[in-house]
């Protein structure tokens, strides 16, 4: 019977199984397993969602009258006023162009009688003032049947100026008959009757002023940004129409603060990053890819449907006057904790991590490729984490 060898392992053997157990060790807590890690510090050029659909608010003033049959606008759109400037006319239900038309006749006829009166008699301004309307006339013509780029407002404003001037130098110039007299006290008499149908309406502060509206101006309001929501934001990228509490005939103009402007949109916890509160991000606006502007990120706020982001601006975005939907590339420089994009979680629409210890709840402020870039409470360089 063959006897049993007795096997003796020297201490070389003992000290390379050391050695193989501490490599098998090291590699465990080295080495990912199944997506997991080990949060490290980091910086990241982060893009934040490129190509985001955003929404504008404004810090903005309704401005509504009576019911009315027609405005003159005595402003350009997007122009610029200070308080009390005079922005537009209005003219009430009752208003009919056969009233206007009255008007313009008895005017006619008076300034025919002034020159039947100045007959014979040459006046060099008079001469001056005729050329300027003349030409002025030609000009309005030639820009509505040929589509002229000069701003027809202002040409129709110049006519009236002129053809004041001509008014007050006759009137100061010319010695009045009996007839004359006459068809004065008779178009004072229209001019009355025509003030009860009209009233000019001042802005109430300084700003741009904007005909348009889209029905959401008394909601979505640099004053009111407790009620956006993730459901809001969506129908209006949906293109439903809003609603004002003032009817759209009563509606007259907006007065926007042209530095002080808001984006919003929605993120979710599972696609994307939010923006980081406080954090200064680098805004370029699709069609305006030439210009950059600076926001600052507001408190994201978790709602049903997505994370709410806002970003407040504090210069001058006066493209963006009557816009509401827009895309937007945001990006920044950020620092947080870097880690797998994989292993982030969410559940009921907050992110977390799952750690030794159990879900700690994250917030994602940057995606760089499979790479997430995250901040939160309790969270330190060196923390392991699993997917």
């Amino acid at each position: 019977m063959a006897r049993r060898r007795k096997v003796r392992f020297s201490g070389r053997f003992y000290l390379t199984m050391l050695v193989l157990l501490g490599i098998v060790v090291a590699l465990v807590l080295i080495i990912p397993s199944g997506g997991g890690g080990t949060l490290r510090n980091a910086t990241m050029e982060a893009k934040l969602m490129p190509e985001t659909v955003i929404i504008i608010l404004r810090n903005e003033s309704t401005v509504a009258v009576d019911k009315f049959d027609m405005v003159d606008h005595l402003v350009d759109e997007g122009a610029s006023v200070n308080a009390e400037v005079p922005v537009a006319t209005v003219y009430k239900w009752g208003y009919s162009s056969e009233l206007a038309q009255s008007l313009v006749t008895i005017q006619q006829k008076i300034y025919e009688k002034q020159l039947s009166i100045l007959d014979g008699i040459e006046s060099t301004e008079l001469t001056s003032v005729n050329g300027q309307i003349a030409e002025l006339k030609s000009k309005i013509a030639s820009n509505v049947s040929e589509g002229g780029e000069d701003d027809l407002l202002e040409l129709e404003r110049s006519m009236k100026e002129l053809l004041n001037q001509r008014t007050v130098y006759l009137k100061n110039s010319v010695q009045a008959d009996v007839e004359l007299n006459s068809l004065y006290s008779e178009e004072t008499a229209k001019l009355a009757q025509i003030a009860e149908y009209t009233s000019t309406v001042n802005a109430k502060m300084t700003g741009l002023v904007s005909f348009y509206f889209d029905g959401y101006e008394l909601v979505l309001n640099g004053e009111k940004l407790d009620v956006v929501s993730a459901d809001v934001i969506k129908k209006i990228i949906n293109g439903e129409s809003g609603v004002n509490a003032a009817t759209s005939e009563s509606l007259l103009f907006r007065l926007v603060d042209p530095n002080k402007r808001y984006a919003a949109f929605i993120t979710s916890p599972s696609e994307g990053a939010s923006l980081m509160g406080g954090q200064t991000y680098t805004v370029t606006f699709e069609g305006m890819n030439d210009v950059t502007y600076t926001a600052t990120a507001l408190e994201p706020v978790v709602c049903d449907g997505g994370i709410v982001n806002m970003l407040e601006f504090t210069e001058n975005i006066g493209e963006l006057l009557s816009i509401r939907v827009i895309k937007a590339t945001v990006t920044a420089q950020l620092a947080g904790l870097e880690m797998n994009a994989a292993a982030v979680k969410s559940k009921n629409g907050e992110s977390y991590i799952t750690s030794s210890t159990g879900d700690v709840p994250v917030t994602v402020i940057a995606l760089n490729g499979d790479k997430a870039l995250i901040t939160g409470d309790g969270l330190v360089e060196g923390m392991r984490y699993k997917k």
